[in-house]
């Protein structure tokens, strides 16, 4: 895998000469490409932000309140994973004030571009709250090449890039791991949990800090910047009571995904016992034998009502496993759910049209959890 790791930073170092040098040279179409936000007709004496995924951006724009140019790269129903960055795209990074990223492994290539222009301060959302690594749970499908032990490989095909996901712990070593610790007793170099913003807790310290930010760089408009961070962190601060108290009350502590796994930060948040397919940027799009039948045993014998699936999936594998062990339930009324549970990373055309946020899909979330907890 260091590897695999090693050739993609190559490639997106390349990426950036080769992007930087179109630039320089006049190529490269300045046509806008995507979001309304990303026209050439900003106003040069407000605060230029860009930023990578959508939760950065909901953030920065819900902060700004109108009073900065925020934009996004990321293209409405595009996948972070399939991305890559545009002579448009760089250039405006160049251009920018601000530019907020989360960082890890599939931000490879935004540290390559990042030495390669002069001019925005960088704004790492990885160093803004305490991380934890990404997991392996138990019974789920490990990434081609790493060595689980237990766990058989298989043959799915690839639909996006490789992940560096290298775990091959035993299941005891979570245990030794403190809440927001942000670190494990492991053998092996591991790569952080992007997921940042999943927990509504994470979210308020986000915002507070990204606040502070815009303040550093506009004092001109510093009192609105700060009127509207605290109304949003207030907002987030709300729905995280409610997370709490719906989880302290919940009958059950347990939930399955037939599909990856982005949510270890709320999952932590909560007390929650999760099972997965596929970690939170897993490589692989077919489960084994193994995991499926795995998952299958795990909600039938936890009667669970619900199957999750995430955001962008096509959820045949929860349905899979939601069909299966509903047949091997005894006496359950009612049939096991597919839901999904939104980990925002992106929104859809629809969605970003009706003006979706990252407020409002967390309260889906909420709504998903309490009928998947009792």
């Amino acid at each position: 895998m260091k590897y695999l790791r090693s050739c993609r930073a190559v490639m997106a170092a390349c990426l950036a000469v080769l992007l930087l040098a179109g630039l320089l040279s006049g190529c490269g179409s300045t046509a806008s490409a995507g979001l309304p936000d990303r026209d050439q007709n900003t106003s040069e004496d407000r605060l230029q932000v860009v930023t990578t995924i959508f939760p950065q951006y909901d953030f920065a724009r819900q902060i700004s309140g109108g009073s900065a140019d925020v934009r996004m790269l990321l293209k409405p129903g595009e996948e972070i994973h399939s991305y890559e960055p545009t002579p448009q795209d760089i250039r405006m990074i160049q251009n920018c004030d601000l530019f907020i990223y989360t960082g890890g492994e599939n931000d490879v290539w935004v540290e390559n571009i990042l030495s390669s222009v002069s001019g925005p301060r960088p704004v790492r959302l990885l160093d803004l709250v305490e991380t934890y690594n990404e997991e392996q749970l138990e019974g789920m499908m490990p990434e081609k090449g790493h060595d689980h032990g237990e766990h058989e490989d298989a043959d799915g095909d690839h639909d996006h890039e490789e992940s560096e996901d290298s775990h091959g712990h035993e299941e005891e070593d979570h245990e030794e791991h403190a809440a927001g610790s942000g670190t494990h007793s492991h053998v092996h170099e591991e790569e952080p949990d992007e997921h940042v913003w999943t927990s509504p807790a994470n979210c308020v310290i986000l915002i507070e800090k990204l606040t502070e930010i815009f303040c550093e760089e506009d004092p001109a408009r510093a009192a609105v910047y700060r009127r509207n961070g605290d109304a949003y962190r207030a907002a987030f601060e709300e729905l995280d009571g409610e997370y709490l108290s719906m989880a302290a009350s919940a009958a059950r502590k347990t939930i399955l995904f037939g599909d990856r796994f982005p949510f270890r930060y709320l999952a932590e948040e909560l007390g929650l016992t999760c099972y997965a397919a596929f970690s939170g940027c897993s490589a692989e799009s077919e489960p084994s034998a193994a995991t499926i039948a795995f998952l299958i045993d795990k909600a039938a014998d936890e009667k669970l009502p619900v199957v999750f699936r995430i955001e962008f999936s096509n959820g045949n594998i929860a349905r899979a496993v939601s069909e299966a062990a509903q047949v091997r339930i005894k006496g359950q009324t009612g049939r096991i759910r597919v839901l999904q549970l939104h980990s925002c990373h992106n929104v859809t055309r629809d969605e970003y049209s009706s003006g979706a946020t990252c407020l409002s899909l967390m309260r889906g979330n909420l709504e998903a959890l309490r009928q998947a907890l009792n």
